[in-house]
């Protein structure tokens, strides 16, 4: 029977299928966590390290709503759904902060953009006038990737609503439901997200290519977009008949089971992965860290527990998120540029398409001094992560900046 909004759900799948799905998620649980708790307890760089965790726990988090998914039914796993679609823009966005930090801070990056060659819209945008190299170019990729965090949880209120009202429509593509628009808004959104992150990691690619960016790249984009174009292959599939549908379940309800199963036999994969893509000792000198403990704190486990309760709770702080979506609302690009406008130079002096004019696009130098005047400000939501100044909890400076 229901029980706090779950009851259990009848599957297609075998039992032996379901126990391979929880066996899946658990590893991904253990593994995920043990990346987690080391990052956490080597905590030297936090203002590089917040989006590294919040980056990991993407896999537990698709991976738990999968079981939910493929074992109940009812408005709990609605919600649950819901969440993993909004942590999922989250961490598209956080990837493109973590770029950001390891390449100094955004003042770096746009020096650094400054200073190359105009470059194209990449394909199918080739047609389309390019963003000027600089700011422009830096915050139409940065503002591309955060619309997705807003548009996201804009659909999953709609979506909530419309269904309360009968106005939904799941699963239909009814142009008097709404889920035909929910789902072109979100995954349009989606798609251009993907889109602005790949772009700027293609104008800086040299830059960040010390810190091994590709795999990074790929595993989050594959966790993104391929369980999606997983979900829509089998889809067509069972549209083309090949996914039968029996006496007790539609091809529809196979579908769904086979992907949720999918998804958690991914996950983990995903979550070794990334302890190659993110290994704390790119973050920090753990030989260093432990030769200190050993000296200060010969009780070893003691310390590493301490640390990990000091640090766990950094991560969850969003506040630059928050400023960046209260800078996204709250100011145009003409309002952003034109602080410096009448000196034509920084920042609006690049801004020529938001403020009406076209001038010559000042160097790096110029750029960075205007910058430092007008910026909308800086991420000190981890500075006190450490107050002490020991290492391994924050008070060393960052490596990337």
């Amino acid at each position: 029977g229901p029980v706090a909004g779950l009851e259990y759900k009848p599957t297609p799948l075998t039992y032996l299928a379901w126990f391979v799905a929880a066996l899946s998620v658990v590893l991904t649980m253990v593994i995920s966590t043990t990346l987690i708790v080391k990052h956490l307890d080597y905590y030297e760089s936090p203002h590089t390290q917040k989006y590294v965790v919040r980056i990991l726990f993407m896999a537990p988090i698709y991976a738990v709503d999968s079981l939910l998914a493929l074992t109940f039914v009812g408005w709990t796993t609605t919600y649950i759904d819901v969440f993993r679609d909004c942590y999922e823009a989250f961490t598209i966005y956080n990837f493109f902060k973590l770029l950001v930090v390891l390449l100094g801070d955004e003042k770096a990056a746009i020096s650094m953009m400054g200073a190359k060659p105009q470059a194209p819209m990449l394909f199918p945008l080739c047609w389309v006038e390019a963003w000027d190299m600089g700011p422009e170019m830096f915050y139409g990729c940065k503002y591309g990737a955060l619309q997705y965090v807003l548009v996201k949880p804009t659909c999953a209120i709609v979506t909530f609503v419309s269904g309360a009202a009968g106005l939904y429509g799941a699963r239909t593509f009814s142009l008097a439901r709404l889920h035909f628009y929910v789902f072109f808004f979100s995954n349009t959104s989606q798609v251009w997200a993907l889109y602005c992150l790949f772009t700027f990691y293609q104008v800086l690619k040299a830059e960040l290519a010390p810190h091994q960016p590709v795999l990074k790249f790929v595993i989050v984009k594959a966790v993104v977009f391929f369980c999606f174009w997983q979900g829509v292959a089998l889809g067509i599939m069972a549209y083309l008949g090949y996914v039968p549908s029996s006496e007790h379940f539609s091809s529809d309800s196979v579908v769904e089971a086979i992907q949720e199963l999918l998804v958690c036999i991914e996950m983990v994969i995903v979550s070794i992965l990334f302890h190659f893509a993110f290994p704390v000792e790119e973050f920090a000198d753990v030989q260093a860290i432990d030769r200190y403990r050993q000296n200060q704190h010969p009780d070893g486990l003691r310390e590493h527990m301490r640390k990990i309760r000091q640090n766990v709770s950094d991560p969850f702080k969003v506040a630059d998120i928050r400023q960046d979506i209260h800078h996204y609302g709250s100011h145009t690009h003409e309002q952003l540029y034109g602080a410096v406008a009448d000196r034509m130079e920084g920042l609006g002096a690049v801004s020529s398409r938001f403020v009406g004019t076209r001038p010559t696009t000042p160097t790096p130098t110029e750029v960075t001094k205007a910058s430092e005047e007008v910026w909308p400000g800086e991420d000190t939501d981890s500075e006190a992560a450490n107050p002490s100044g020991e290492l391994g909890g924050g008070g060393r400076e960052d490596k990337g900046e």
